[in-house]
């Protein structure tokens, strides 16, 4: 896999592995695969080989565990506070957005219902037919969302994908699934 769609791991002096998520702390890295193929296997036992290339103490996976839940997380707060004025909420205004020509990233809930569901990917479907980039990635919940962009509960949202927030949005799509992943594995 190319390493941008990896996860840095560093060390630190202590021998606790933290995630680096900007892939730029000092020292060096090796790097974690976070499919959720990868993910789910990953254990202490896992860990055992970056004994040979750094001094860490083990075990500590589920601490790392934590610490990459709550790094991606802090990351996708500060994303979404950025994203908010461009951003649309809501079903209506998304259906709306859906008709414009530009690349689009969806935020739709797990428990947004099956009925919003089906609209939407009838949508995306007709988006790539008509080959206009649209990605769409699940998140954990309308509430989830909802603290995102400062409400109480979203069942849906888009983002520009196209422009200057093409990068941001391909780096949002990436965090919400690797953020679904670790949370996955509860």
């Amino acid at each position: 896999m190319p390493k941008e769609g990896m996860l840095r791991l560093v060390v630190d002096e202590g021998g606790q592995i933290w995630p680096d998520l900007g892939q730029k702390l000092p020292g060096r890295g090796a790097y974690l695969c976070m499919q959720e193929s990868c993910i789910q296997g990953i254990n202490d036992k896992r860990l055992q080989p970056l004994k040979a290339k750094f001094t860490i103490t083990l075990p500590q996976w589920s601490a790392l565990q934590e610490r990459i839940s709550l790094v991606v997380e802090k990351q996708l707060q500060q994303m979404f506070t950025r994203l908010r004025i461009t951003g649309v909420i809501g079903r209506d205004a998304v259906m709306h957005r859906l008709w414009n020509n530009a690349p689009l990233l969806l935020l739709l809930a797990d428990d947004a219902g099956d009925a919003l569901y089906r609209q939407i990917d009838d949508a995306v479907q007709k988006r790539k037919q008509a080959r206009l980039k649209t990605e769409m990635v699940r998140v954990s919940s309308k509430l989830w969302l909802g603290e995102k962009f400062g409400r109480e509960n979203v069942a849906i949202a888009g983002i520009d994908a196209s422009g200057p927030s093409a990068a941001i949005a391909d780096k949002l799509n990436q965090y919400c699934v690797w953020h679904r992943h670790i949370k996955a594995l509860g």
